[in-house]
């Protein structure tokens, strides 16, 4: 299959797909593969309810069912490059995750390699990497940033890794980060808050020289801020060797506008009513905008995860306590 190179950014951009959907999900691919887009698929936060946890193993059992029907269905060679997320190594669900894996690359499934969720020390990297080795799978292990031990100790996973060269790539995760820092509200792309979040963890790898993926983009219908944000990014750090994310195929697709705007980032509002106003309308957008009782909420221009909704809740505990 060709790609058209002429569409193709200055960055790569890499997409996260559920796999609760696999059939739809495929065909995603398909569409990415030909404009040169990689792909996430994800076993972690797409296949969950996290209000009930037999609903959460159930999706979790769907979603690997539809990895291993997805990896039966490659019969020509694949341009863009494709990698699984999966369950955190502490969870009940990572073993499972390896075994699907396992089976996905049998069938001949070109995975590159897995996004590991809150990663925070090295000895995980070079575990899960000894794991596959057993079957003689070599796959690239991205760790997530998104904790704050897995931020204060981001340099120690780069430090441990110089002898064996296993991390390329780092990926943020700002929604789980923000919750586990107990931050509201979420700086977006257009806060300075967001970015001075971001910044020392581009020099430190930087100086290591990794692939720095960023965090998925929260605003599936704001081309222009996305594209403004990304823009802002690399002409913070032009050295940077870095990937864009996103959640929808719309966003991923789209093109560069002629006329690129400055982002102007503003800083937080601290305005207490504000502050609650926003809470409010986090938690309404959600539960509305929550499909089949899913993960994942959209109201009419915000994706919101449930990291988010649980922090607004806690902010608005704390409010009328």
């Amino acid at each position: 299959m060709l790609v058209n190179k002429t569409m193709s950014p200055e960055f790569p951009i890499i997409q996260y797909l559920p796999l609760t959907r696999a059939r739809a999900s495929r065909r995603f691919l398909n569409k990415l593969n030909y404009k040169n887009i990689h792909a996430i698929l994800d076993l972690e936060d797409s296949a969950q309810d996290p209000f009930n946890i037999e609903e959460t193993r159930k999706l979790k059992h769907e979603a690997r069912k539809g990895l291993i029907s997805i990896s039966e269905s490659f019969k020509e060679e694949f341009n863009s490059m494709i990698y699984i997320r999966v369950n955190a190594i502490t969870s009940e669900f990572f073993n499972k995750d390896v075994v699907a894996i396992k089976k996905s690359i049998k069938n001949g499934m070109p995975i590159k390699g897995i996004f590991l969720p809150k990663t925070e020390n090295y000895q995980t990297i070079v575990m899960i990497h000894e794991l596959f080795l057993e079957n003689d799978i070599r796959l690239e292990i991205v760790p997530m940033i998104e904790t704050q031990i897995g931020y204060k100790k981001l340099s120690d996973l780069l430090i441990g890794d110089q002898a064996n060269g296993l991390i390329s790539k780092v990926h943020y995760g700002h929604f789980d980060y923000s919750l586990d820092s107990c931050l509201w509200p979420f700086p977006d792309p257009n806060h300075k808050e967001y970015w001075e979040i971001i910044k020392p963890m581009i020099e430190l790898l930087l100086e290591y020289k990794k692939v720095y993926i960023h965090t998925p983009f929260p605003f599936p219908n704001d081309k222009e801020l996305f594209w403004s944000s990304q823009f802002y990014l690399q002409s913070l750090f032009p050295r940077l060797n870095f990937w864009a994310c996103t959640l929808n195929l719309e966003l991923s697709l789209s093109e560069k506008p002629n006329t690129l705007k400055q982002l102007n980032c503003i800083s937080l509002t601290n305005d207490h009513s504000q502050l609650v106003e926003e809470a409010e309308s986090i938690v309404k957008g959600y539960y509305e905008g929550r499909a089949n009782k899913r993960s994942f909420g959209m109201s009419t221009t915000r994706f919101i995860p449930p990291h988010q909704v649980f922090a607004a809740e806690r902010f608005l505990d704390q409010f009328k306590n």
